[in-house]
């Protein structure tokens, strides 16, 4: 029996060893958030993810109930959800996925679309 995969459209993050979908780049809450390997984005939703158990782990801002993320294809570790958080003023991250940077693709290399674009924006508007 195959595995079930959703398919996302615009600006996708995709799983950096076998390219599936996991988020939507409107779904980001931050980017300034620091995975273990490094820098990671703050999501409010993933899709094709698998979440393993909950464990308490102590973080920079203090100690919390998370579970692993995993690619539900590949496997590939990818961050963690937050599943309860001990500070009240870090509730917003509840129910929050944290995906590191280093384990993700942008898709459709809509980011280089963009950067090309403001590269032409300013070469119009650099004096001759």
């Amino acid at each position: 029996m195959g595995k079930y995969v959703e398919y996302l459209e615009g600006k996708v993050y995709s799983c950096v060893q076998c390219r599936t979908n996991l988020a939507r780049h409107q779904d980001i809450m931050s980017k300034r958030f620091e995975g273990t390997s490094g820098p990671a984005y703050l999501f409010t939703s993933v899709v094709n993810v698998k979440c393993l158990e909950p464990r308490l782990a102590m973080l920079w801002s203090g100690q919390h109930s998370i579970s692993a993320v995993q690619c539900s294809i590949c496997k590939t570790a990818l961050g963690w959800k937050y599943v309860r958080v001990s500070s009240p003023s870090q509730r917003f991250k509840e129910g929050k996925y944290l995906i590191e940077s280093a384990y993700t693709f942008k898709e459709n290399r809509w980011d280089l679309t963009f950067s090309n674009n403001l590269l032409k924006e300013n070469k119009k508007k650099t004096p001759s």
